[in-house]
């Protein structure tokens, strides 16, 4: 089996085609992904996110729903899967593909971890056009990933792991960045205090 058969897979929408300008009036503002909203760790920082505007009402296959899983076509191939309210409803560029799984079939828990493989990512590195840190990879190159057939609760079991897991990245990499602001506020408050001769 192949992920064309149990996924759609589709690019993002090519925004510069789609944006509004002096010729064309702004019907539609969408929220807009970007390459920084993808963290390396694998979740969304919707803190870099966009705003377009467009002439035209874009197609709802183009916005991130539940479960979707978003692949940079770019290095470093960062892999998300939409897994939060929160993330839902942002358009998404051409910079990704989009993946969506049809969960009769398949766990979409099971193909992000499938597609994290470290073997996936070297058939990635085998398949991209460019060279070193500009080669991108075609979203096609995906539809004919092999996927092992797995029954559907061995599926959530290797899937919910991986999700667990991403989870937790996620947590220890927000609580060094905090635990990196709280040491940088107490060393600058014992160095104004010294300054003063305290």
């Amino acid at each position: 089996m192949v992920l064309e058969n149990i996924a759609t897979i589709r690019t993002g929408v090519v925004t510069t085609r789609k944006k509004s300008s002096e010729k064309d009036p702004v019907k539609h503002e969408y929220n807009l992904l970007n390459l920084k909203c993808a963290a390396p760790a694998g979740y969304l920082d919707l803190q870099f996110a966009e705003t377009l505007p467009t002439f035209e009402e874009l197609k709802p296959e183009y916005f991130t729903q539940m479960n979707d899983i978003l692949v940079r076509l770019s290095t470093p191939y960062t892999t998300i899967m939409i897994t939060k309210d929160e993330w839902c409803g942002y358009l998404v560029p051409s910079h990704f593909a989009i993946i969506r799984v049809d969960e009769t079939i398949a766990a979409p828990e099971y193909v992000l971890w499938l597609l994290k493989r470290e073997s996936t990512r070297q058939k990635i590195l085998q398949n991209i056009s460019g060279s070193g840190a500009f080669g991108t990879i075609n979203s096609k190159f995906f539809n004919t990933l092999p996927v092992r057939n797995l029954t559907l609760n061995k599926q959530h079991i290797i899937g919910q792991m991986q999700i667990l897991s991403e989870k937790e990245q996620e947590l220890l990499l927000k609580l060094v960045i905090q635990k990196e602001t709280y040491n940088k506020l107490l060393v600058d408050k014992i160095y104004d205090s010294a300054k003063r001769g305290n």
